[in-house]
């Protein structure tokens, strides 16, 4: 009967996950389509205790699920994770990033972060578990969707095949907040933050046209494209308005004991300061600026395709993050109040609202504190809002007890690898995270 983590075995696991280039797509090609496939076949070659022991299926094209059947059935538990990756460009990486090389205690790759390790770590912890005897307390479904990284409807449809079951979730866990070493603005300790919110996100076209081109050495004193240019510009000179989310003044309220006697009524009654909070934004960064306020950042610029000819229209990209209490629709007004051209037309090309609060007085929040305190001692945990986005938004019509927490000490460095250059982990922390999920999955 297997009882410890066996890390060369896991080490192995990972690495192959790594190799395996599960690049997520709009378009499905079919060699990416044969590396999910082989990607389902690695888990079930890794892991044949979990697929001995439990009840699988393929969901839509990507998607799998897996029941491990429980002592009751009245109160399941979800874990998820994603098995697509973004794409990387190896030329400006120092290791292949589809190679999973392992060097100084380190596994390098595309996913290392976002978030095969997760994937791994729960598969890890549920197999150690099955071989070891134990059944948790109730149903545990583990759900892997494969286009978490385009926003697809894998996990809408993993989501619905689960409601079709009958399956009403008591608790989500997905990817989100970390462990922090340097805490946040005012709390000088390690912070595990878990996302019990999301900001929404929208996409909008902002195009302004001109009737006509025309050749460049005639140009009209103002073009189309100097035009848009003005309203990038008005955009990111009129921000719009700060203010305190529900999600926020939950964590100010959470950490009100590990802060400064003096600024303790602050954290306390964070609604009173909101003023101040608001104002501190642009001065304590932009993570902080963008948790009290939608954001709008330009993201694509589009004019004529030759220097010597005049667009006869010009258009932009820009990406915006609601806050709670902003939608689809007031950004696009506020988007359009802001821009003084006339003739600017703001178009919603898609987007979903911000979420909902998850519940924190519940036992399903406090088995999952449990878990972080019994793997990480002495660490400060504490709600927060996610400026990003993940796949458990989908299980809002199922559940409120929808947790984001990616269990990982996470270094600023670290954080900013996440779709960029050099990704990588730390073994340690790999074997951590299924240390994390091993406690967890006892105690659902």
């Amino acid at each position: 009967m297997q009882t410890r983590l066996k890390k060369e075995e896991l080490i192995e696991h990972f690495r192959e996950m790594i190799r395996l280039k599960t690049v997520s797509s709009k378009n499905l090609d079919e060699e990416t389509a044969r590396e999910f496939a082989r990607f389902r076949e690695l888990l079930k070659k890794s892991y044949p205790a979990v697929f001995g022991a439990a009840k699988w299926w393929r969901v839509g094209e990507l998607g799998v699920v897996i029941r491990i059947p429980g002592q009751s059935s009245d109160k399941p538990s979800v874990l998820m994770a994603h098995m697509d990756v973004v794409e990387a460009d190896g030329s400006a990486w120092e290791h292949d990033p589809f190679a999973a090389d392992y060097e100084n205690g380190r596994i390098y790759g595309r996913g290392t972060l976002d978030t095969k390790c997760t994937l791994c770590a729960v598969m890890e912890a549920a197999e150690l578990c099955v071989r070891s005897g134990i059944v948790p307390k109730h149903d545990l479904y583990l759900a892997f969707g494969g286009e978490e990284e385009i926003s697809g409807k894998c996990c809408s449809g993993i989501v619905s095949f689960l409601e079709e079951k009958g399956v009403r979730p008591d608790f989500v866990l997905d990817e989100g907040g970390s462990l922090i070493p340097e805490g946040v603005p005012g709390v000088h300790a390690l912070c595990a933050m878990i996302g019990v919110a999301e900001k929404g996100t929208a996409n909008y076209k902002i195009t302004i046209r001109s009737g006509s081109g025309g050749h460049s050495s005639v140009p009209p004193r103002s073009t189309v494209s100097g035009r848009l240019a003005r309203a990038a510009v008005e955009i990111e000179e009129n921000p719009f308005p700060a203010r305190l989310s529900t999600a926020s003044g939950k964590m100010f309220r959470e950490l009100a004991d590990q802060v400064p006697f003096f600024i303790k009524p602050v954290f306390l009654h964070p609604e009173l300061a909101s003023p101040a909070i608001r104002c501190a934004g642009p001065i304590l960064g932009n993570t902080f600026n963008a948790m009290v306020r939608t954001t709008a950042a330009v993201t694509m610029l589009n004019g004529s395709s030759s220097y010597n000819v005049l667009p006869e229209s010009a258009s932009m990209g820009v990406n915006v993050r609601l806050l709670e209490g902003d939608t689809k629709e007031s950004a696009a007004r506020y988007l359009k109040s802001v821009i003084s051209d006339p003739d600017a037309e703001v178009e919603l090309v898609d987007g979903t609202d911000p979420t909902g609060i998850s519940d924190t007085r519940c036992s399903a929040y406090r088995t999952l504190k449990a878990a972080i305190a019994g793997t990480w001692p002495g660490a400060v945990i504490a709600p927060y809002q996610m400026n990003g986005g993940t796949d458990a938004r989908y299980y809002e019509r199922l559940t409120d007890h929808i947790y984001r927490f990616s269990p990982m000490v996470m270094t600023k460095a670290e954080r900013a690898s996440v779709h960029g250059l050099n990704e990588s982990i730390s073994v340690d922390t790999l074997c951590r995270m299924a240390v994390f999920y091993i406690r967890l999955i006892k105690r659902l």
